[in-house]
């Protein structure tokens, strides 16, 4: 299976890794983003662990880690990461129109 991210996803790692190195310094980003890339291996090895969410769009899953949760979805071969969002967000307003 690959791991593709939409540009939404794209921008909310940047956007993370932009707030954590201005809030808590390189060794904090560096260790935040290597975490977020184990939660994603962890999707990929196991993709039907994690909690259904419809209601936000189609096939969406949902896989939390820290304050943050993983939006995604498998088309196909393809783990597609959707969003990367703070658990707090209001998280329908935040799922791009586009999604089929």
């Amino acid at each position: 299976m690959t791991l593709e991210f939409t540009q939404a996803a794209l921008s909310d790692l940047r956007a993370i890794r932009d707030y954590t190195l201005a809030r808590w310094g390189e060794d904090q980003e560096q260790a935040y983003l290597g975490e977020l890339w184990t939660k994603f291996e962890q999707i990929l090895s196991d993709p039907g662990r994690w909690r259904f969410r419809p209601d936000l769009f189609p096939e969406c899953q949902i896989a939390a880690h820290k304050k943050h949760v993983v939006l995604f979805r498998i088309r196909g071969t393809t783990l597609q990461v959707v969003r990367i969002l703070h658990g707090a967000m209001d998280l329908p307003r935040h799922v791009p129109d586009d999604l089929d």
